[in-house]
């Protein structure tokens, strides 16, 4: 592992995350010059927030352009990306359009999550794009990662470079937001049962220490976070009842 966390890329991967890059961007910019607030998550979120890391062109391959945008924008957006020469998957799109839709480009896909962040949890980000332009802010970038059940390699790398470049602090900006993260497990023990677990399994991956330093301290502020009755309630039953939901599931 690099300094920041994933392996060192080679130039033409680095040049084709770069032009994801800036096709990413372009696409946001149009997007808001229509009135449509989309905004780049994924590989390309943590891309473009960490400078050292787009130094470097990346610390891994990456595949595709991913986008969330507002409830209700969603016929806007898919518009703006057939006028841009993407094609849309119709069926998919058809049945799914309200929360989902996919698009092919010559060279790469397109991924457009509507309103909620919705794979192993829900989770609302209709907060995050008045915060931050033209991503999602580093937190809720770090929250698609941390609510992942089975977390593979390419999504531990993503957190790690996401702490690599990022401290933790209190509030919004170009931090990880305690009190976001806090307030959002308080009352769903689901959601804190796979941060936690996903932080404790990144840890045992052996990052670099100021990485490690910032993951135990993540896991300290939300293992010591207050906690509701329905948080309580839930977490008696533990994991006896399953707590998320699998990708594969939801896209069905």
């Amino acid at each position: 592992m690099s300094s920041l966390g994933g392996s060192v890329v080679g130039e033409a991967v680095a040049a084709r995350n770069r032009q994801l890059l800036d096709e990413g961007v372009a696409i946001v910019e149009r997007a808001r010059a229509e009135g449509i607030e989309a905004r780049l998550l994924g590989g390309l979120g943590i891309l473009h927030h960490g400078a050292g890391l787009l130094a470097l062109g990346g610390s891994r391959a990456i595949n595709d352009i991913d986008l969330i945008v507002p409830t209700g924008q969603h016929r806007q957006v898919a518009r703006l990306l057939v006028a841009g020469g993407y094609a849309p998957e119709e069926r998919f799109n058809a049945l799914n359009g309200h929360r989902r839709m996919v698009f092919h480009g010559a060279d790469w896909d397109l991924d457009v999550l509507v309103g909620l962040f919705e794979m192993c949890h829900r989770i609302d980000m209709s907060s995050s794009f008045v915060l931050d332009f033209p991503t999602l802010t580093v937190t809720d970038l770090l929250l698609t990662k941390l609510q992942i059940v089975k977390l593979n390699a390419k999504d531990a790398g993503d957190i790690v470079d996401l702490l690599a470049s990022h401290e933790l602090g209190e509030g919004p900006g170009d931090q990880v937001d305690l009190a976001r993260l806090r307030d959002l497990v308080r009352d769903d023990w689901g959601l804190w049962r796979t941060i936690t677990g996903t932080l404790e399994t990144v840890i045992a991956t052996e990052p670099p220490v100021p990485v490690a330093l910032r993951l135990r301290a993540l896991l300290g502020a939300l293992i010591d976070a207050p906690k509701s009755r329905r948080w309580k309630l839930r977490a008696r039953v533990g994991d006896r009842v399953t707590w998320y939901v699998l990708p594969d599931e939801v896209n069905q």
